[in-house]
């Protein structure tokens, strides 16, 4: 008995350094803290979004300046922080009434973009981003009346944008942003085809969004 009660004590005192560290590897895991997002596997660091909301766009040419947003970005960020990004978006299809409604002209512009993004968890499971770079837009204009016509141009422009989230587990989240495109549209030919010369205009986007990485 004596021999059962000393072997189990030796048991115990060997087992107490591993039985404390599991102790608090589960107390860190329950308990989230600022920056709970870094991770140095960089292999664990790629991500894709999306976004769903719309848009605004700030010009008076418009008489319908508002559309619907649509973005979806792959990425990587150097340990679950900051990194590069690729993404496709889609700004709408405001128009312009024309003619005493007996015209219209309608833009569809859309944008593949390039640049930096950055995720930080300011408090738990909460967390802010912030991403901006370089854009190549698309716009197709489409002139309804006594003649229909159409014209396509590219254009280079800006893109930045800020948002608030929540983690939901440690691969998924929800979030709330802000972003702003600054597109050109039109050429120096496009006003002969569709009557409209080249433009430069800002295009709020408004819009939800959900990540997952992996």
């Amino acid at each position: 008995m004596n021999k059962l009660a000393l072997s189990a004590a030796v048991a115990a005192l060997a087992l107490s350094p591993v039985l404390s560290q599991a102790a608090h590897a589960d107390d860190a895991a329950s308990t989230a803290t600022y920056g709970s997002n870094v991770n140095p596997n960089w292999q664990d660091n790629f991500f894709v979004a999306g976004q769903l909301g719309q848009t605004k766009y700030r010009t008076d040419l418009l008489t319908h300046d508002k559309g619907t947003f649509q973005n979806v970005r792959f990425g990587w960020r150097w340990n679950g922080i900051v990194g590069a990004e690729i993404g496709y978006a889609y700004l709408g299809r405001p128009k312009a009434d024309l003619g005493n409604g007996f015209a219209s002209l309608s833009t569809k512009p859309s944008a593949v973009t390039l640049g930096v993004n950055a995720k930080y968890n300011v408090y738990e499971n909460w967390f802010v981003t912030a991403h901006a770079g370089y854009l190549r837009s698309q716009t197709k204009f489409a002139w309804s009346g006594a003649i229909d016509n159409r014209y396509k141009t590219f254009n280079n422009g800006l893109y930045a944008g800020l948002g608030v989230g929540y983690d939901l587990t440690k691969s998924f989240s929800v979030g709330l942003n802000y972003d702003n495109y600054r597109i050109n549209s039109g050429n120096s030919t496009s006003e002969n085809y569709v009557g409209v010369g080249r433009n430069r205009v800002n295009v709020a986007a408004y819009s939800a969004s959900v990540e997952y990485r992996f």
